[in-house]
């Protein structure tokens, strides 16, 4: 008799799926600790500007607008 080459793992539609959800969600593990490391590790630069904003130069006899 003529032996089939197809040998059946029992991995099929559901395991590939799971395989799949396992794996975006360890991607989405490794962004999230990346991202909490690169924003807590953010330098606390707080040098004053170097330009006053528009918004605070108040000329004389002027009065802000409401």
């Amino acid at each position: 008799m003529w032996q089939s080459s197809y040998v059946n793992t029992g991995n099929g539609l559901g395991t590939a799926i799971a395989v799949l959800v396992v794996g975006l969600m360890a991607i989405g593990v490794v962004f999230l600790i990346l991202g909490g490391a690169l924003y807590l590790n953010q330098g606390t630069d707080e040098r004053p500007l170097s330009t006053i904003p528009a918004r605070a130069v108040v000329t004389q006899g002027s009065s802000p607008a409401r």
